[in-house]
C-alpha cells in the first residue's frame, strides 16, 4: 500500500460527493461540508452557503447571499435590482428607485418628493409624459384575428425645439396612434412611443405617423436629431402572442443572434452597451482537474435560458426577454426618416415570418445563415420593399449570395 495516497475522507452533505479536506467548503450557518459545485460564496460577509439558497447580485457585479443584500443593500423596484448606492423614494408609486433609474422619474421642486406620474398639484398638465407612464394599449389591425403587433420606441434630441416639438408630435396622441415619454438616457429630447399595431396596419394605415416623423425630420421650427444622436436609439416591441409557441421565439433568437454582422449592418449600429449579442452567454468549469487542480472554463450560448429565466439575462441586449408580453428589439439606430423606419419594422417582421415554419431539419441544413435569410427578403420585396432596397444597398452581392 502506498502511504502517500490518501483516501477522501469529507462527504459533501448535499450531492454526497468525496471532497478532500483541501477542496472542502463548510457551510457558514450549519457547518455543513459542502463541495465546490454545491456551495457559494458571498462576497460580502465572505461567508459560505448552499448553491440552492437565495443569492442576488448586488451593483449587477458581486454575488451576495440573501441575508446581506436586505440588511445592506438597497432594492430599486423599478430594474427589481440591488444596489449599494442612494435609494430615493417615489410618493405616488410607494416605492424605492435607486439612483440610476430615479432620473426618469419626475422631481417636483415645489414640494420636494419623485413622483412616478406628474405632481398632481404642481404639473397638471403635461404633453411629455414621465417615463414610467403606461396607458391602457390601444391595438391596431386589419383583421381581428391579428396576434403579431409591433410597437415602435423612437428616442429622439430637440435641444431648444424640445418644447415646439414635442407639442407638434403629441398630435400622435390625439390620433390614438403614439404618445410621448422622457427618457433619462437623453439630453433634451423624448421618446415616441407608438400603440400596437400590426405590419400591415403600419404600412397601409398609420400615414399620420410617417407624415408626422417627416415633418420632425424637416421643418426647422420642430426639427430633431435621431439618426446623428449618440444618445438615442430606436426599439421594436414584438408580442409574443405572434408567435408560434416557445420554439419559434427559439429559432427567431437564433436568428438574431447567429447573424450579428447582418443585424447590425441593417440596423445602423453596433452597441455593446445598449444592444449586446453576448449576453446570452454562460460559463461553467467542465472536464477533470489538472495537476494544480484547476479545471477548464467554457463558454456557450444558452438562448433558451434566455426565454425561459429573461431575469438572468440582460435588459440591455439585441433582443431584451424581460418583458411579460413582448420580445424588445433593441439594436437600431433612432430615426425619423419614415422609409427608415419602415424598414426596421421590416426586418422585425420578415424575421418572425421567416422562421415561423422553419423544422429542426430545415434549421440543421443551414436554413438560419444569413444568404438564406437575405434571399427571402428578396423573395417577398413585395412584402418588405424598404427592407428590401436596405439590403441591396447595405449588402454587397458576395454577402447575399453568401
Amino acid at each position: 500500500m502506498d502511504t502517500d495516497e490518501v483516501s477522501p475522507e469529507l462527504t459533501c452533505s448535499s450531492c454526497m460527493t468525496e471532497v478532500s479536506e483541501d477542496d472542502a467548503r463548510y457551510i457558514a450557518y450549519s457547518s455543513d461540508v459542502s463541495c465546490v459545485e454545491c456551495s457559494r460564496y458571498c462576497e460580502h460577509c465572505e461567508d459560505t452557503g448552499w448553491e440552492s439558497d437565495s443569492w442576488y447580485y448586488v451593483d449587477q457585479s458581486e454575488m451576495w447571499c440573501e441575508g446581506c443584500a436586505e440588511n445592506h443593500a438597497n432594492y430599486c423596484d423599478d430594474c427589481n435590482e440591488y444596489h449599494t448606492g442612494s435609494s430615493f423614494y417615489v410618493q405616488d408609486s410607494n416605492s424605492s428607485i435607486c439612483e440610476n433609474c430615479i432620473e426618469s422619474f419626475t422631481y417636483c421642486e415645489d414640494c420636494d418628493e419623485y413622483y412616478a406620474s406628474a405632481c398632481s398639484e404642481h404639473d397638471e398638465e403635461r404633453v411629455i409624459h414621465d417615463y414610467s407612464y403606461r396607458p391602457d394599449p390601444i391595438f391596431h389591425s386589419m383583421n381581428d384575428e391579428d396576434r403579431l403587433f409591433f410597437g415602435i420606441e423612437i428616442e429622439v434630441e430637440a435641444g431648444h425645439n424640445r418644447s415646439e416639438a414635442a407639442e407638434y408630435a403629441s398630435r400622435l396622441e390625439e390620433l390614438s396612434l403614439a404618445y410621448l415619454k422622457s427618457d433619462g438616457s437623453l439630453d433634451c429630447g423624448f421618446e415616441i412611443v407608438t400603440h400596437p399595431m400590426t405590419h400591415e396596419f403600419y404600412k397601409t394605415e398609420a400615414y399620420e405617423l410617417w407624415n408626422t416623423l417627416e415633418t420632425l425630420r424637416s421643418r426647422n421650427d420642430v426639427k430633431v436629431k435621431a439618426w446623428d444622436a449618440r444618445t438615442a436609439g430606436l426599439h421594436i416591441h414584438i408580442s409574443r402572442t405572434g408567435f408560434n409557441g416557445g420554439a419559434h421565439m427559439h429559432r427567431f433568437l437564433r436568428l438574431v443572434y447567429d447573424n450579428q454582422t447582418l443585424y447590425e449592418k441593417l440596423a445602423g449600429r453596433s452597441s455593446s452597451r445598449w444592444a449586446k449579442f453576448d449576453d446570452a452567454e454562460q460559463g461553467s468549469y467542465d472536464g477533470p482537474r489538472d495537476d494544480d487542480g484547476n479545471r477548464t472554463w467554457t463558454s456557450r450560448r444558452n438562448l433558451k435560458n434566455k426565454l425561459e429565466n429573461p431575469r438572468n439575462s440582460d435588459r440591455y441586449s439585441a433582443i431584451n426577454t424581460q418583458n411579460h408580453a413582448t420580445l424588445e428589439m433593441r439594436i437600431f439606430r433612432s430615426s425619423v426618416n419614415s422609409t427608415t423606419v419602415k424598414a426596421f419594422l421590416d426586418l422585425a417582421h420578415a424575421s418572425v415570418e421567416y422562421t415561423r415554419t422553419l423544422s429542426v431539419k430545415d434549421v440543421r441544413e443551414g436554413a438560419l445563415d444569413d444568404w438564406r435569410f437575405v434571399k427571402y427578403i428578396h423573395d417577398k420585396a413585395d412584402v418588405y420593399p424598404e427592407l428590401a432596397t436596405r439590403v441591396a444597398k447595405s449588402v454587397t452581392l458576395s454577402e447575399q449570395i453568401g
